[in-house]
C-alpha cells in the first residue's frame, strides 16, 4: 500500500501545541505528526488520537483528534486498540467489528454507514486548517473501502455516493435529535463517487476538483444523497443486512495541483450496442441504442449529477451551457445492466 506523500512535508515534535483556526500547524500533544503544508485537512489519515479508541460509535475518547461525529454513530479504528483487549477488538486494525482491512496510510481509518433504508446515514466532520478562498479551485482526494464481514457485524450492502461536502457551520451531533437535528440528505456533494464500489480487498481512490463559491470552514465525509438518489447492491437478497458500510482514509484537500493524488480516468464502456457522442460544436449529447425504459445519468468529474433522463430508443440532451471538461455517461437497462462512457465537452 502506498502512503500519501505531500511535496512540502515537515516533522515537528512538541510537548504541547495548539491549533489556531485559520492557521495550518502541526498538533502533536506528545507524539509525532506529519504536517502537509498544502493539505488543508487536519489529521488527514486519522493517526493522532485523543486517546486510543476502546469501543465503537465515535464517543469522546473514541475518535481521532480534530474530528467529530456530525450524524449518528460512525466509528474510529486504530491499531493501538488491539493492545487493550476486551471491547477494543471492535475498533482494532486490521481485524475489527466490521472488516479485516489494513489502513491505506498508517494505522488508522474511520468508517460509517453510507446507506441504510429510510435515509439513515452516518457522517464525520472536521474544521479546515484555513477557510477556502472564493473563486479558488481546490483538488480533493480520498481513499474508500467496502467493509462487509467483521468479527461482530456483517454489512451486506454496497452503494455509491462516498462523498465530501464543505460547510460554513459546524454540526456536531450529540445523539439527541431534540437539541441537534440530524444532518439530513441534500442530494449534493462537492466531490462524490457516482459508481458502486464493491472491492473489499483494495482501497479505491476517489478524486475531483471544484471552485469554492463560499469561504467554507468545515468539511464532512459520508453520503449526502437520499435513498432515491443512491444506487445499491444487496449481496444476500432476502436476508437481514445492516447497511452499506465504508472506510475512509488519507483525505487530501489542496489548492495546489499535484498535491493530492488524482484518479487517472473514468470507467470505459463495458459492452453492448449503446453509443454516445457530442455534436453541434459541444451543444448536444446524442445517445443511441438503449432500450425503451432505460435510464441515463451524466456526472461531471467531481461527481455532480448534471442530467437524468429516460430513453425511448434514443436521447438528445442539451449540454451547450455545461462547462468544458470530462463527463461520465451512465446508462442502466431494464435488466439492471450498467454501461459507462466518458466524453469530453469542448465549445
Amino acid at each position: 500500500m502506498l502512503p500519501l506523500v505531500a511535496s512540502n512535508s515537515c516533522l515537528l515534535r512538541q510537548a504541547s501545541t495548539v491549533l489556531a483556526r485559520g492557521v495550518a500547524v502541526c498538533l502533536l500533544g506528545m507524539a509525532l505528526l506529519r504536517c502537509e503544508a498544502q493539505n488543508l485537512v487536519p489529521n488527514p489519515s486519522f493517526e493522532v488520537t485523543d486517546t486510543c479508541p476502546y469501543t465503537a460509535s465515535f464517543n469522546i475518547g473514541d475518535r481521532p483528534l480534530f474530528w467529530n461525529r456530525w450524524d449518528q454513530s460512525p466509528d474510529y479504528f486504530h491499531a493501538c486498540a488491539g493492545d487493550l483487549g476486551g471491547a477494543d477488538t471492535l475498533v482494532d486494525v486490521p481485524w475489527n467489528g466490521f472488516t479485516w482491512q489494513y489502513a491505506h496510510d498508517g494505522d488508522a481509518y474511520v468508517g460509517m454507514t453510507t446507506f441504510e433504508p429510510n435515509d439513515f446515514r452516518e457522517h464525520v466532520g472536521a474544521p479546515l486548517l484555513e477557510p477556502l478562498v472564493v473563486g479558488q479551485t481546490y483538488y480533493v482526494s480520498y481513499w474508500v473501502n467496502l467493509a462487509t464481514e467483521g468479527n461482530y457485524w456483517w454489512t451486506r450492502w454496497a452503494s455509491n455516493n462516498q462523498g465530501v461536502l464543505f460547510t460554513m457551520e459546524e454540526h456536531i451531533w450529540s445523539g439527541n435529535t431534540g437539541s441537534v437535528p440530524e444532518f439530513t440528505p441534500r442530494n449534493y456533494a462537492h466531490v462524490n463517487n457516482p459508481t458502486i464500489i464493491t472491492d473489499t480487498a483494495n482501497w479505491t481512490l476517489v478524486s475531483g476538483n471544484f471552485v469554492a463559491d463560499s469561504a467554507y470552514r468545515y468539511m464532512v465525509l459520508g453520503n449526502f444523497f437520499d435513498d432515491a438518489h443512491t444506487d445499491t447492491i444487496h449481496f444476500t437478497p432476502g436476508q437481514t443486512s445492516l447497511a452499506a458500510y465504508y472506510l475512509y482514509d488519507a483525505i487530501c484537500i489542496s489548492p495546489t495541483p499535484g498535491e493530492c493524488p488524482m484518479a487517472t480516468g473514468l470507467p470505459e464502456p463495458v459492452g453492448g450496442s449503446i453509443t454516445g457522442h457530442v455534436s453541434g460544436g459541444g451543444r448536444w449529447l446524442q445517445v443511441d441504442g438503449a432500450d425503451t425504459g432505460s435510464m441515463g445519468w451524466v456526472y461531471d468529474a467531481g461527481g455532480r449529477l448534471m442530467a437524468q433522463f429516460a430513453f425511448r430508443g434514443s436521447s438528445t440532451q442539451p449540454i451547450g451551457h455545461w462547462p468544458q471538461g470530462v463527463y461520465l455517461l451512465r446508462v442502466q437497462g431494464g435488466n439492471g445492466a450498467d454501461w459507462h462512457k466518458k466524453f469530453v465537452v469542448i465549445h
